[in-house]
């Protein structure tokens, strides 16, 4: 074995942290957790950064960037937006973010172009309509610049590219995953939205000998939540929705506040999205005709009631004609 590169074991995945806010609206920008791997500099850590929560009616956050955590020595970012708002007529949270890098000790590791994650929840008696959506810049996500898309990859890389003198030809597996329930417009009481990507590592010293084989880092971006009914039960597996084919892949992942190895049923591809800076809470449209969710009233009928009601009226307007004439 290589001078100064030391044996590693690890048991189990990296979780993600920190857990579900039972508000309303809630929005996390960053949720990061590290596994010990001392030949790549990684610490045990779980941070996050960039949070909003409306907890109550009428409630607006325009988000909170403060870094208790110290999450801005691991991470960079050009532009960042974490906002919630609970009202009456719609509970709803945005998460966007642009030019994301997470660094892995010193060294750059991880990018991600720009993410937009949105959800809502119209409450009754006009709902429950709930909507979410991910989507990040073309699925472009890089690891030690390798592009890297949704669904599971397999990356050889180097010591030198990790920034590990004594590592020589190993591999780094990760699984991008992203989520969002519902991704049309249905009726239910709850709408979530976010993107999480596992990195998983087998390093090698440079004779080719195995000194780590294990997790290495569990992000989860964009996390947003509205709720207008009860929440459902937490499942330890998370689907991704997006548009061409499925693929399975078996890796570390799970919804927050819990950590478990499941077979996650995953699909490739992305949605373009823009991100925009700041400013007040206000509700972005989305959804539905004129950028809304269903509502009610004659402009919700189905077109079979419309004709149904006109047919009634004409029966019976006939039907009081010939009475009419009866009597005479």
């Amino acid at each position: 074995m290589s001078a100064g590169v030391a044996t590693l074991a690890f048991a189990g995945p990296v979780g993600p942290p920190g857990v579900r806010s039972a508000a309303p609206a809630s929005a996390t920008l960053v949720q990061l957790t590290e596994s010990p791997v001392d030949v790549l500099g990684l610490e045990a850590y779980t941070g996050r950064y960039g949070v909003a929560e409306s907890a109550g009616a009428g409630e607006a956050d325009n988000g909170d960037f403060g870094d208790p955590d110290g999450m801005l020595r691991r991470i960079g970012l050009a532009t960042r937006q974490a906002r919630t708002a609970a009202d009456p007529a719609k509970n709803w949270a945005q998460a966007q973010l642009t030019s994301l890098e997470v660094k892995a000790g010193r060294k750059p590791f991880l990018k991600v172009a720009s993410l937009d994650s949105h959800a809502e929840c119209v409450p009754p008696p006009v709902g429950p309509w709930a909507l979410a959506y991910n989507r990040t810049d073309s699925g472009m996500i890089q690891v030690l610049g390798h592009l890297v898309r949704p669904g599971r990859t397999e990356l050889s890389v180097t010591g030198a590219e990790l920034g590990a003198a004594g590592i020589g030809k190993s591999t780094l597996t990760l699984v991008v995953t992203p989520f969002q329930d519902p991704a049309a417009q249905s009726r239910q009481g709850y709408a979530r939205a976010g993107l999480d990507i596992v990195v998983t590592a087998v390093l090698k010293d440079k004779d080719g000998r195995p000194v780590y084989d294990g997790p290495v880092m569990f992000l989860r971006l964009g996390e947003v939540e509205a709720q207008c009914t009860s929440r459902p039960p937490t499942s330890s597996t998370t689907s991704a929705t997006s548009t061409s084919s499925t693929t399975s892949a078996t890796s570390a992942t799970s919804t927050a506040g819990s950590s478990a190895s499941a077979t996650i049923s995953m699909t490739t591809g992305s949605s373009g999205a823009t991100t925009t800076p700041g400013g007040a809470a206000s509700p972005p449209s989305s959804g539905g005709p004129a950028g809304r969710l269903p509502g009610t009233g004659i402009g919700a009928l189905p077109a079979q009631a419309v004709v149904l009601l006109v047919l009634l009226g004409a029966g019976l307007l006939l039907l009081a004609s010939a009475r009419k004439r009866d009597s005479r």
